[in-house]
């Protein structure tokens, strides 16, 4: 009883005073046994109907939506042993006490059976059950989407045998136990609906037959047979098989045996790259072992072809060094002649200068009278003389010019500096060319002329 501030009793509106009592009756909610003794379908919001005590004469009115009893999978008739779960309400419209129920189940095992059989072959008539319309898994899958209750130790145990893929995984808490679970396991299923998913997983332990139900029910079957995406049910059990694994695209018997399917193909893939990586390596080794082998090989030519080129050319140098001495005693040979020819030259117009000059000389001393007439025979002597020394001047210098000039390219064609320039060097032994190996003994020092400068080497091996 409520009362005013003063302390004296409420008067309460009899709406108010039935919300009073419905929200203290929530705390009742129960599950409840019962034989079914009438039932009136016709209402197209709810299904009424009325239950009384096995042994005592007891009768409690109950109320289900019908979409929820859609949702339980059963159909009630008089007669028939249930089970419900609700809550207790007073009806304020006709002040009558009823029951709204959540969940309906056929009590005793014989009768589960029954709803379960006559469930699987209209099911299995559907083509719903049939193997060949199961979808494969993702070969490799990525995200996944879990229906499980997070307090159990489901859940644990999927987590600790999932392999380290990197596994998106998205899970929706559900109850997994009991009649009373459908309503959550369809919220869950169409929540993971709008999942960007690759493979649904659902899941739950061991148990009663009863316990199971959830799994059993028409609607959870149904929504479970047309997910956008392939199902993995691990869904533990004693003897039978649940509809729900058996609608399902694969099924296994426990979340351990769930984590194992997922892990599967990235298992073999792992497995394979190990192998491949082997074979990479193991093929890798042998190329490097051939190319190692062929490069030994063209270094060994390479260094014979170096040593014979080095060869022919010590030849070519030695060659062109005597070629060009031979050269150097030419030039010699060649001034020393144009020398000669220079000093005859010479010596002959000291000669014919000096004849001259004693027949000037003469002249002088001669009769005056002949003085006009041999002035004038000396003057015409003296420049017919003039003009042949002056030209055999001309064609000496001329012979000597084009002589030097040869000397001179042929000096420059066999200069070894030249030869310095265009890569080679001279090697000298105390002051004497080396030709040979043998001209170099071990421990001696050796002078090497290139074509800007020279160094000095001192001998310690020779190949």
């Amino acid at each position: 009883m409520r009362f005013t501030d003063d302390g004296t009793p409420q008067t309460l509106s009899v709406a108010d005073f039935l919300s009073g009592i419905n929200a203290s009756l929530t705390a009742h909610r129960g599950r409840i046994e019962g034989e079914v003794t009438s039932v009136k379908s016709s209402y197209q919001a709810a299904i009424y109907f009325s239950i009384k005590d096995l042994e005592s004469n007891a009768l409690l009115n109950c109320v289900i939506w019908r979409n929820v009893y859609v949702q339980n999978g059963v159909e009630i008739n008089e007669g028939d042993k249930i089970i419900i779960t609700g809550t207790p309400e007073i009806y304020a419209p006709r002040g009558s006490f009823t029951v709204k129920v959540q969940t309906i189940e056929y009590a005793g095992e014989g009768a589960l059976k029954k709803s379960y059989d006559e469930l699987r072959e209209k099911l299995s008539g559907e083509g719903l059950l049939d193997t060949g319309t199961k979808r494969a898994l993702p070969v490799y899958p990525k995200k996944i989407g879990v229906i499980t209750s997070r307090s159990g130790v489901v859940i644990q145990d999927f987590n600790a045998n999932l392999g380290r893929y990197g596994f998106q995984t998205t899970m929706v808490d559900s109850r997994v136990e009991g009649k009373d679970a459908i309503h959550e396991i369809l919220a869950a299923l169409q929540t993971m609906a709008k999942q960007d998913i690759d493979v649904l997983v659902i899941m739950r332990g061991g148990g009663s037959w009863e316990s199971l139900q959830a799994f059993n029910t028409e609607s959870v079957v149904r929504a479970i047979a047309s997910s956008k995406c392939p199902v993995l049910t691990g869904i533990g059990h004693d003897v039978d098989v649940t509809l729900a694994e058996l609608v399902a695209d694969v099924g296994a018997s426990t979340p351990t045996a769930v984590a194992e399917v997922l892990n599967a193909s990235w298992d073999t893939l792992t497995s394979s790259l190990q192998t491949a990586e082997s074979h990479i390596m193991h093929t890798y080794q042998r190329r490097l072992s051939a190319v190692s082998g062929s490069i030994d090989g063209q270094r060994a030519t390479l260094c014979r072809r170096y040593d014979q080129l080095l060869a022919v050319t010590t030849r070519t140098l030695r060659d062109a060094t005597s070629v060009a001495q031979v050269h150097y005693r030419a030039i010699e040979k060649t001034i020393l002649l144009v020398n000669t020819a220079f000093e005859r030259v010479v010596g002959g117009m000291r000669a014919e200068i000096k004849s001259i000059w004693s027949a000037l000389q003469a002249v002088q001393t001669g009769l005056p009278g002949q003085l006009r007439i041999g002035v004038g025979f000396t003057q015409q002597h003296v420049v017919a003389s003039g003009a042949y020394v002056v030209a055999e001047q001309g064609r000496a210098v001329s012979a000597i010019t084009t002589s030097l000039s040869g000397i001179e390219q042929s000096i420059r064609l066999s200069d070894p500096a030249r030869n310095l320039k265009l890569g080679y060097s001279l090697s000298y032994v105390e002051g004497k060319l080396v030709r040979s190996v043998a001209d170099v003994p071990v421990g001696g020092v050796t002078t090497t002329r290139l074509a800007d400068g020279s160094f000095t080497s001192e001998i310690t091996k020779i190949t």
